[in-house]
């Protein structure tokens, strides 16, 4: 061990003559253990609700979504679009089709989103662990059926086992609108509700409503192969920058590729920007209570000015007295640090495996989740460490930069 940081020890532990500088210390150390803790405490709950919105758009969204850049509908059939299929990381790939359209039960009605999926949607995404009441069976034999949202369900009032079949209404896209008799632009088809999922999300819940790909282009008066967009899955292993590289150089540059992700840019912009504004105002308490060092250290260089005089007349350098009294406050800064961020990850894992802090009353039912969600990062930790630590030595740099002339 360093000469310089064993007296900083000594003098960190030691009774001090006044014992201001004992208060000041104390407070110091406190306000960056609170500090830190709030951090690691603020920045894992922000990454646990990130992960339970994540966990919930996994129903429906898949790892890549392939859509065109202009235009509308592509041919599943084509070269490149089958090449991507045959990739050696794609596990499943999914044709789609999707068109607005109004769904209408009896006297009520309102618009939707219908997506026409093909019988590999269910390995393509974890839409069977949500679904509410019913299975996600679109077709059996000649006999199609909708499956729909719990939001849905209850706007146009319909249930599982209803013996009145709802009507869909889609415009035809090869046909203008004639005003003196408007309904021959429209295709109407009835289906009987065969399911009824719940993500606990009213846009996902409210927007789309299931049905079978065959059905959806004789409905939309589409060919047989063409797709507004085509899903994938990828494989657990794949890098998704690769492969969201590879897929697109397959595809060329008519093609739209999307990571799950991108698909929800905006929601994931906005995450990031609240935790990391979040971050900043912390650290700035962080920084106001760090601020105590430099009186903490100014209040013990006056008092061990004898020291300082006996280790320069043994030889002492004025660096090696400036190292002395820098470590001082960065030792008091690498303690509250510690014993913050160990706190904090203490209160997390609590949090995390007993669910201390609950959603509501607990028996509303009100919420996804009936504990607040916790998930720490690593680089959150690290984060959190190195920008306290970092902080602390360059705040207990500046009462030592001159402490020469103080002390002369």
């Amino acid at each position: 061990m360093k000469l310089q940081l064993f007296i900083a020890l000594r003098y960190l532990f030691s009774r001090k003559d006044h014992n201001a500088i004992n208060v000041i210390s104390a407070i110091c150390a406190g306000g960056i253990c609170v500090a830190t803790m709030a951090l690691i405490c603020v920045l894992s709950g922000y990454n646990g609700f990130q992960q339970l919105i994540e966990d919930l758009f996994n129903a429906f969204d898949p790892d890549v979504k392939i859509t065109l850049v202009e235009g509308k509908t592509f041919h599943s059939s084509d070269e490149c679009v089958r090449k991507v299929k045959s990739l050696d990381f794609v596990e499943v790939a999914c044709d789609v089709m999707e068109e607005n359209a109004l769904i209408r039960n009896s006297e009520r009605q309102t618009m939707v989103t219908v997506k026409g999926v093909s019988d590999s949607y269910g390995e393509l995404t974890n839409v069977n662990d949500v679904m509410q009441v019913g299975q996600f069976v679109l077709r059996e034999d000649e006999s199609y059926g909708l499956v729909v949202g719990g939001a849905l369900a209850n706007q146009i009032d319909v249930a599982l086992g209803f013996s009145r079949p709802v009507s869909l209404y889609v415009p035809k896209h090869d046909v203008k609108i004639n005003l003196a008799n408007p309904e021959k632009a429209f295709e109407e088809q009835q289906l009987f509700v065969v399911g009824i999922y719940a993500t606990n999300q009213l846009e996902i819940d409210s927007k789309y409503a299931f049905v079978d790909l065959s059905f959806a282009r004789r409905l939309l008066g589409y060919a047989d192969d063409e797709v507004t967009s085509l899903e994938l899955k990828l494989s657990r292993d794949v890098d998704m920058d690769d492969a969201l590289r590879v897929v697109s150089e397959t595809l060329g540059p008519s093609f739209r590729v999307q990571s799950r992700e991108q698909q929800h840019e905006d929601f994931y912009r906005m995450m990031k920007i609240e935790k990391w504004i979040s971050f900043l105002i912390l650290v700035f308490i962080l920084l106001i209570a760090v601020f105590n060092l430099i009186g903490s250290l100014t209040m013990l260089i006056l008092e061990k000015k004898e020291d300082i005089d006996t280790l320069r007349n043994m030889g002492a350098t004025n660096g090696f007295v400036r190292q002395v009294f820098l470590l001082e406050g960065w030792l008091i800064s690498v303690l509250g640090t510690v014993v913050g961020v160990s706190v904090g990850l203490i209160l997390c894992g609590l949090q995390k495996w007993l669910g201390i802090i609950k959603l509501g009353n607990g028996d509303e039912g009100g919420f996804v989740v009936d504990a607040y969600p916790i998930s720490i990062s690593l680089l959150d930790v690290l984060i959190v460490l190195l920008s306290s630590l970092l902080i602390g030595l360059l705040i207990s740099w500046f009462p030592t930069k001159y402490m020469g002339r103080k002390t002369a």
